[in-house]
């Protein structure tokens, strides 16, 4: 992907959800999440547990509340990023949805506010 496809995929997106979060929020709109980075270590892990040829890594959606905060390492800023999108990591063949708990991970680097 070029670059510039890539600049009005981010801006395209970035400007759909800071209206939506303000559409929904209103006043307690939070700045909302832009990436999410995962360590080469996470997701040498992952795949590591995938089949060397049908093996990949399924990226699901998500969005932090009050019981799934918890999964994130800061307890200290846990009420930062209730109502901020995430990604879940998952081990996958063949586009399948994980078998256990060893294929799942999640607690990237959210950005903001950690970019």
């Amino acid at each position: 992907m070029d670059l510039e496809k890539f600049d009005i995929l981010k801006r395209n997106y970035e400007k759909f959800i800071q209206e939506a979060e303000k559409a929904i929020n209103q006043e307690s709109a939070k700045q909302q999440t832009r990436s999410v980075w995962f360590d080469r270590q996470t997701i040498e892990k992952l795949l590591a547990q995938t089949d060397p040829k049908q093996g990949g890594i399924k990226i699901y959606l998500g969005m932090y509340d009050e019981r799934t905060v918890s999964e994130r390492d800061d307890a200290e800023r846990a009420s930062d990023y209730i109502g901020k999108l995430t990604v879940v990591l998952t081990a996958s063949n063949v586009n399948q949805d994980p078998g256990q708990e060893t294929m799942i991970v999640n607690g990237g680097k959210v950005c903001p506010p950690d970019c």
